[in-house]
């Protein structure tokens, strides 16, 4: 072990290699994003984005506007991407590498920030952990909210966190907060923990300009839409004391709402539970070994470092527990908190670079238990969240050669209501994860006996444990094991932009310009490719803005839609475009009517998904 430490000081010592890693990491990270986000599948929400974006900034729908296009999240999220397409030409691949510039800034802020508290190892360091990490890369190469609030989210700690902070620093990063919130209006939460802050670490006056900053910015970001914004925040902020906002509410329009909400059972909440530690692994399981390894007696007078950890431990924990709140019971997308916690994850590695300093170095009994009982749950979880992604093929091989057995059997018949494959999976995952437990246990227990009154003595063996977890997390990041599994966005590595440009070259070429299109699908990224064609607004968001029965002129007003205006549109649309598997029986209908013929079938938008084909139905009497 001496020879180690001897060869590990030796490499550490050499002043160029951080620098010289930091670069490789900014490339290899530029190179993965290219290839990453080449190489994904596009969903409703990315294309509505992009789309409603161009829409905006070209003049062609305005925002917030009665009879048309749904607005439903901030302004910034549409026009951000929607002015990036204006200059650069709309297009999936434009909103893609336009995040990708933008997560260099992310990148380069966690770099900024490790290195300041931290040195040029951390700074490296930081930056790999995010290179090494398909899935956060992923998130924030997507055409989505996500990357957009990072890049201002890191930036907004980076100018605020310390005692000697410049004015002007501190200033611009309330300032920040502004563009946050119009940019996603679930992060209100920061600006508030961020001004707390600005109050205890540098003063009174500070916090008052901050908040007048920030202040004066949101309101004039909104004031450009206003009062027709109202409908937007409206539902967004508690009735009290925002009472007067209740006119700006949609009336009540009869009806249900659909979709169904997504199933919101305990099993699906544990498994997406689990998976947001599996695919964002080091940087949560950084915040978890903070908070397990920090001195809480003793900690007063509460140091610079300490405020610092404070900080960052309420932003990581509120937005954590807010955001699994609205994904498990706001919004019943249980799933999207795989991509929610790509808005702050990293406050984990930033917190670990922050507190590594004032952390225990000798840890009493309980405590040591408490680590062991953590990563032990940890490794549970993550193994039972892996259970999907284990072949199918081989859980039924072994299903059939367990039958007759008697525990197989015992189990088939006290677990009767849950499916013989999850009950394969899970048990295999579950046994496994308890093996890698086992195994752990065993090979510290050799080191401890060897190294007891040495280097592990007080008490150490659970801090050597947690950085042998960390470290081992790192590793197995860019496997399927972590970072890489649970990736339904993946498309086989073939280029999904060249298949959308493909589909919609071939789209142009029979709908004409003009055309008015009655649309179902969850592809909206397609019409970046079509220009001048008049999608019907409410149809957009698919069936989330869609009411079986209900007043048809305020949902309409409202940007929604119902079975009676979808029948007024079928009568006069010129084109139906309807993605295969999204077919609803009114289509079915006018389509069996004889008004409507059958003119293609657009090549694959993404050529791994069949369900990606449109078929595009003109009306018999268009053109007469």
């Amino acid at each position: 072990m001496q020879n180690g430490s001897v060869l590990v000081r030796k490499i550490t010592s050499a002043p160029w290699l951080p620098a010289v890693l930091t670069i490789a990491g900014f490339l290899t990270y530029i190179l993965r994003s290219v290839e990453i986000a080449r190489t994904k599948t596009s969903f409703l929400d990315e294309g509505l984005y992009l789309y409603k974006g161009y829409l905006f900034v070209n003049g062609l729908q305005p925002p917030f506007a009665d009879y048309g296009v749904w607005t439903n999240h901030a302004i910034l999220s549409f026009l951000i991407p929607g002015y990036v397409q204006k200059w650069f030409g709309a297009g999936l691949e434009t909103g893609r590498y336009f995040m990708i510039f933008l997560s260099l800034f992310t990148l380069l802020g966690l770099w900024v920030f490790a290195k300041r508290w931290g040195n040029a190892w951390w700074a490296a360091g930081v930056v790999w952990v995010m290179v090494l990490n398909p899935a956060e890369i992923k998130i924030h190469t997507l055409a989505i909210s996500e990357g957009l609030v990072a890049a201002l989210l890191v930036w907004i700690v980076l100018l605020a966190v310390g005692e000697k902070r410049p004015l002007w620093q501190i200033l611009l990063s309330a300032a920040l907060t502004a563009p946050l919130v119009l940019t996603r209006e679930n992060m209100a939460f920061v600006p508030l923990i961020v001004f707390a802050y600005i109050f205890w670490q540098h003063g009174w006056k500070a916090g008052l300009l901050a908040m007048l900053c920030a202040g004066i910015l949101f309101l004039a970001g909104n004031a450009f839409y206003f009062p027709e914004n109202l409908k937007f925040w409206a539902i967004r902020v508690p009735d009290f004391p925002f009472t007067f906002l209740q006119a700006w509410k949609m009336p009540a329009a009869g009806g249900i709402d659909l979709p169904e909400p997504e199933e919101s059972n305990l099993y699906r909440m544990v498994l997406y539970f689990w998976l947001t530690f599996r695919l964002h692994f080091v940087s949560l399981v950084s915040g978890l070994t903070v908070w397990l390894l920090l001195p809480f007696r003793n900690v007063r007078p509460i140091s610079e470092r300490m405020g610092a950890v404070i900080f960052l431990s309420v932003l990581l924990i509120v937005l954590y527990i807010a955001h699994l709140q609205v994904a498990f019971f706001g919004e019943f997308c249980i799933s999207c908190i795989l991509l929610y916690v790509g808005y702050f994850d990293f406050l984990g590695l930033m917190l670990l670079v922050i507190a590594v300093p004032i952390l225990l170095k000798e840890l009493t009994r309980l405590r040591q238990i408490i680590i062991f009982v953590v990563i032990a749950l940890l490794i549970l979880g993550i193994g039972f969240s892996s259970h999907e992604d284990l072949s199918s093929g081989f859980a039924k091989a072994m299903i059939e050669r367990l039958d007759g057995t008697y525990i197989w059997g015992a189990m088939i018949h006290y677990l009767a209501f849950v499916p013989q494959l999850i009950l394969f999976r899970v048990t295999f995952v579950l046994l496994v994860s308890a093996l890698v437990i086992v195994i752990g246990a065993l090979a510290l227990g050799l080191v401890y006996r060897r190294y007891k009154h040495g280097q592990l003595a007080g008490g150490r063996t659970g801090i050597l444990a947690l950085n042998l977890f960390l470290i081992l997390g790192l590793i197995l990041s860019p496997t399927r094991v972590l970072g890489l599994g649970n990736d339904f966005f993946d498309c086989g590595g073939t280029n999904v932009f060249a298949s959308y440009q493909k589909a919609g070259a071939a789209l142009s070429q029979v709908i004409e310009p003009g055309s008015k299109i009655y649309w179902e699908g969850r592809i909206p990224a397609i019409f970046l490719y079509m220009p001048n064609v008049n999608v019907y607004p409410p149809q957009l968001n698919h069936v989330h803005s869609y009411f079986v029965g209900g007043g048809s002129d305020i949902l309409l007003r409202f940007s929604h839609w119902n079975d009676e205006l979808a029948r007024q549109w079928l009568e006069e649309a010129d084109y139906i475009m309807v993605q295969n598997t999204e077919k609803v029986y009114l289509t079915d209908e006018m389509l069996e009517s004889g008004k409507y013929i059958k003119v293609m079938s657009a090549p694959r938008a993404e050529k791994c998904r069949w369900q990606s084909v449109i078929q595009v139905y003109k009306r018999v009497d268009a053109n007469q």
